[in-house]
C-alpha cells in the first residue's frame, strides 16, 4: 500500500471515527461489498450478492438520506485555507479577477478536505446480515478477517489535498467572474484549478464521489473491550495480568491468534463473536 494511501486513511478515520477511506475516493463500490483492510485502507475483494445465492435478491434491505451535508477536515496543524474574494490583493498585490479558494500547507503529509453535498446511504437490516454471516462462519464458508460495507457517503463535490512538504500549496478560483466569494458548502460553483505546488495528491473539485465508508465485520466481544495484548514474542503472549488475574497464569503458544485451540478461552471467545460496526466505540 502506497504511502499516500495510508496518510490519506488514518487522517478519515482519525476524524471520522466510525467511518473509513474510499482509496482511491471515488473508486466503484457498493453496499455490500466485502474485503480486508490494510491498516485503514479498505480492500475490495468481493461481493455478497455475486458470490452468495442468498445476497441475490432481497436479503440486503438500504435506505438512502436525502438531506446533505457538507463534511470538511483538515490536519490538525500546517493547513492555512482562505477564501479570498474578488478584487482582494494576491500575494504580487494585483487584485484577483476572480474568487479565489487558497489552500497553503507548512508541514510535510498534511491534508485538507472537504466534501460538498453528501448524502448516506446504509444497509438498515444488519442484524440480519450478521446472522446470515454467522452462519456461513461457523460452517467454515465466511472468514473472519472479512469487513462488509454497510454504510455509503457520497459527495456532489471534492477537494481533497495532501502536501508532498512545507511549502505545498493550491489554489481554486470560481469558473465566474460574476461570483463575488466561493462559499464552500455551496456544490453548485464550478472551480478551476489555478495553481499547485508540491501536492502529493489531490482531487481538484471533482463532482459525485464516493468517499467514505461504513464497515461491519464478526469480531470478538472478549477483544473489542479495549483490552490490549501485547505479544512478547511471536508465541509467547503471557496476557494474565492484562486480564486483572493472577500473573502467574502460564503462556500459550498460539501460530494463529484467530484460532486459539486447546486452551481453556478457546470456548468463551467463540461464543462472544458478534457481528459489529468498526470504529471508535
Amino acid at each position: 500500500m502506497s504511502k499516500i494511501a495510508n496518510v490519506y486513511s488514518n487522517a478519515v478515520k482519525n476524524h471520522f471515527r466510525v467511518l473509513y477511506a474510499n482509496w482511491e475516493p471515488g473508486t466503484p463500490i457498493e453496499l455490500g461489498d466485502y474485503g480486508k483492510m490494510d491498516g485503514n485502507v479498505f480492500i475490495p475483494m468481493g461481493k455478497l450478492k455475486n458470490d452468495f445465492p442468498e445476497f441475490k435478491k432481497t436479503l440486503l434491505k438500504t435506505t438512502s438520506d436525502t438531506r446533505k451535508d457538507t463534511k470538511e477536515f483538515k490536519s490538525e496543524s500546517g493547513v492555512e485555507v482562505n477564501l479570498l474574494p474578488k478584487g482582494s490583493l494576491s500575494v504580487d498585490g494585483v487584485p484577483l479577477a476572480k474568487a479565489t479558494l487558497d489552500i497553503k500547507f507548512s508541514g510535510k503529509n498534511t491534508v485538507y478536505f472537504n466534501a460538498i453535498g453528501c448524502t448516506n446511504t446504509r444497509i438498515t437490516n444488519k442484524a440480519k446480515l450478521g446472522e446470515a454471516l454467522m452462519e456461513k462462519f461457523s460452517g467454515g464458508h465466511w472468514e473472519k478477517k472479512y469487513y462488509v460495507v454497510t454504510d455509503l457517503v457520497e459527495a456532489d463535490k471534492a477537494i481533497i489535498a495532501i502536501s508532498k512538504s512545507g511549502r505545498s500549496g493550491i489554489s481554486f478560483e470560481a469558473e465566474s467572474p460574476l461570483l463575488q466569494k466561493i462559499d464552500l458548502s455551496d456544490a453548485s460553483i464550478k472551480l478551476d484549478l489555478k495553481m499547485e505546488k508540491d501536492i502529493g495528491y489531490k482531487v481538484p473539485a471533482e463532482e459525485g464521489l464516493t468517499l467514505l465508508l461504513g464497515l461491519c465485520k464478526i469480531e470478538s466481544r472478549f477483544f473489542s473491550r479495549k483490552i490490549i495484548f501485547e505479544p512478547k514474542t511471536r508465541k509467547g503472549l503471557g496476557f494474565g495480568e492484562r486480564l486483572g488475574l493472577e500473573s502467574d497464569i502460564p503462556d500459550f503458544e498460539v501460530e494463529d491468534f484467530d484460532n486459539l485451540s486447546g486452551i481453556p478461552l478457546a470456548e468463551m471467545l467463540e461464543e462472544e463473536l458478534v457481528f459489529q460496526q468498526m470504529g471508535e466505540e
